[in-house]
């Protein structure tokens, strides 16, 4: 029998329970009718992950299509607890090694960081996608795969180092923070774009969503003006002059006067945009753009083009130059070396002060401030580029009495190396005021191409005054100030200029001086316009004529070498022979290998090519008995060192194609020649020797 007490328990259970499955039922149906919406979208969330799609950043390349800057993938390799692992130390002492072999590391490092790690430990940090192959090609990586991780990184990378450095900027994490990387990082780095993806338990991804994707928008590729070998060439010159004059600094700029473009502009000291954080901000600023300075006689340009397009004088007029010196009010300005009376071609030529400021002075302030203004001073040349300086140039209200003298000569105004190069390329191209460009071309990710055209400011002078003032400016190097600028072979003009650095927070100037050269070459009709400034020398001269003239004249002479170089004049000859090309070889006589090396430059594979000397160029005679002649040795195989000495052990000079190991050599081995005739040798890395010889 089941007692009372039994019953009414079972029916309290037995109702309480029907009283939950009842509120259950009714939360479901609340649930399921009420709150549907909420929970459908909570499910959603929970099985839906939303991946961001990064897009390709845009490489940038120079004008011949050679990469300055792309994005670069690698893989780091790393072993989770290596220590608690139960594989063999064996094992990972063999994998170590060839781990090392391949990445080129210190064998026992890797096995000290596997021994010693904590937790984490890296046995090989950003090695490339090939590199990364084959380390998971090793036959021990299935068996210790469990315990390495693979973490994958994108780094920006910039092949040609240091050239045009401070040009490329640099970009962090696929964001622009200086230079071109900055001011165009919305074109380069393109659109982002996300996929919706569905994900398990785990949180793994499985499926795309379709419907919920939109890919991203790769950046534009931009093809810049620079040609990266006259870089290279304007870089290793202006080092090489900074250092020889022990200066703190300089700049190069090199323009192509008919369109504006720039195919060089260089700064000292240099900057490798793939290690940013080894250098100073000084080392990253592009000098031509955005230092002001006063540029001394160079800034005589506008002076002369004034007084010959108004008329005021005419290049045979004569001026009385007060034996050198002419007074200013309680200032004294006077010239280099005294001088009598000069022709106004003369006082540009020996860059006679008082002969220039007579001529200013003809003029006045307001035709003089105007002539000044339309050659772009004291405005920004609107290159697309960051940092620029607008430079210095006063209302003539704001002048005082020595204003427009000292104005004259390159004083009291300031500008940057890039206003006064398309001033002198104003006077190279027939009188148009060039916009700068950077940019040659676009090529946006479907594959179209926009092209740049060139841009005419406003003409500043005529044609005629243009040519007068080429002819001034040759005169200048033949027999003015600017001799050591002279290219054999050709007409050079330009203009020297030395001027005093203005003191720092305070009235007046030091003693300290920017020497620089405004180059136009050839000078007939010119194909570049390049601008030399070096900062403070202290040995060997000081002056514009003895320290920024023969960078001038070196720089121009390892571009007309250039398989594509911008200069397509050719130059005078002499039986048969281009002149610059029998000087050159004419200094091969008293040089090493290397001081050639110096002289020609880099080929167009990047390669160092010495000029090929035969009897003929060197005036010998074809006409030698047997008697005196030698069996060339064969150097296919030894390195560029070897295969030099061993020719030279034989009286034979070489000529050099490349670097690295001999893999052919013409003329062949074993054939007939004398003392001092020339072998040329064909160099590779890895010395991959060709068929033939």
């Amino acid at each position: 029998m089941v007692s009372r007490v039994s019953l009414h328990r079972l029916s309290f259970v037995a109702v309480m329970g029907m009283v939950i499955w009842a509120g259950l039922g009714l939360r479901m149906g609340y649930v399921q009718i009420y709150d549907r919406e909420i929970y459908l979208q909570r499910a959603h969330n929970q099985q839906r992950r939303i991946m961001s799609l990064t897009p390709n950043r845009g490489r940038i390349f120079d004008r011949n299509l050679e990469t300055l800057a792309l994005n670069v993938e690698f893989e780091s390799f790393a072993i989770r607890n290596p220590r608690d692992s139960h594989e063999s130390k064996k094992q990972w002492g063999q994998f170590a090694i060839q781990v090392a072999q391949i990445t080129g590391q210190n064998p026992d490092l890797i096995i000290d960081r596997m021994n010693n790690g904590t937790g984490f430990t890296y046995i090989a940090k950003e090695v490339s996608m090939e590199m990364s192959a084959q380390i998971q090609s090793l036959p021990l990586f299935p068996l210790l795969k469990d315990k390495i991780q693979i973490e994958k990184d994108i780094r920006r990378v910039y092949p040609m180092r240091s050239v045009a450095g401070q040009i490329l900027g640099f970009s962090v994490d696929g964001v622009g923070r200086s230079g071109f990387e900055m001011r165009h990082d919305q074109l380069l780095k393109g659109i982002e774009g996300y996929a919706i993806v569905q994900v398990d338990a785990l949180g793994r991804a499985y499926s795309r969503v379709e419907s919920d994707y939109k890919p991203a928008e790769n950046g534009a590729d931009v093809m810049l003006t620079i040609d990266a070998k006259c870089q290279a060439i304007a870089e290793e010159i202006l080092k090489e002059t900074v250092a020889r004059h022990k200066a703190i600094g300089g700049m190069i700029i090199v323009m192509e006067p008919q369109s504006g473009e720039i195919l060089a502009m260089a700064s000292a000291p240099d900057f490798d945009p793939n290690v940013p954080n080894y250098y100073t901000f000084e080392s990253q600023k592009m000098r031509p753009v955005v230092d002001m300075y006063e540029p001394g006689s160079t800034f005589k340009l506008v002076t002369a083009a004034a007084v010959l397009e108004t008329g005021a004088f005419d290049l045979d007029s004569r001026i009385i130059t007060n034996n050198g010196q002419i007074t200013i009010g309680s200032q004294t300005i006077t010239d280099h070396e005294k001088f009598g009376e000069l022709t106004v071609q003369q006082v540009i030529e020996h860059s006679s002060n008082v002969g220039t400021i007579k001529m200013a002075q003809a003029l006045g302030q307001k035709t003089l401030f105007e002539f000044t203004r339309a050659f772009g001073f004291g405005i920004k040349t609107g290159i697309e580029l960051p940092g620029e300086a607008r430079g210095i140039l006063h209302n003539p209200m704001d002048w005082s009495e020595s204003s427009l003298p000292t104005m004259a000569i390159g004083y009291g105004v300031s500008v940057t190396g890039l206003q006064l190069a398309i001033a002198y390329c104003a006077v190279a191209n027939g009188g148009r005021l060039m916009e700068p460009k950077i940019i040659k071309a676009l090529i946006h990710p479907d594959g179209t191409v926009d092209h740049t055209s060139p841009v005419v400011v406003r003409n500043v002078i005529s044609n005629k005054t243009a040519a007068l003032l080429r002819q001034v400016f040759t005169g200048v190097v033949d027999h003015g100030t600017g001799t050591e600028a002279a290219v054999t072979g050709y007409k050079s003009a330009g203009k020297t200029g030395t001027a005093w650095k203005a003191r720092e927070g305070a009235a007046g100037y030091t003693r300290n001086y920017r020497s620089s050269f405004a180059g136009m070459f050839p000078a007939d009709k010119p194909e570049i316009v390049a601008l030399i400034m070096i900062d403070e020398p202290t040995e060997d001269g000081f002056y514009g004529g003895s320290v920024a003239a023969p960078a001038f004249r070196k720089m121009v002479e390892r571009m007309i070498h250039l398989p594509r170089t911008p200069i397509k004049t050719p130059s005078e000859m002499n039986n048969g022979t281009p002149l610059y090309l029998a000087t050159i070889l004419d200094r091969k006589t008293e040089t090493k290998v290397t001081d050639v090396i110096d002289i020609i430059g880099p080929a167009e594979n990047g390669d160092t090519v010495l000029p090929f000397r035969n009897s003929e160029l060197m005036g010998k005679s074809d006409h030698v008995d047997d008697t005196t002649k030698i069996s060339i040795p064969s150097v296919i195989g030894l390195s560029l060192r070897e295969a030099i000495q061993k020719l030279s052990n034989d009286g034979i000079e070489t000529t050099v194609v490349g670097n690295g190991y001999v893999v052919r050599q013409i003329p062949a081995a074993g054939s007939l020649s004398q003392v001092g005739d020339r072998c040329l040798i064909e160099c590779r890395p890895g010395g991959n020797t060709m068929a033939g010889s």
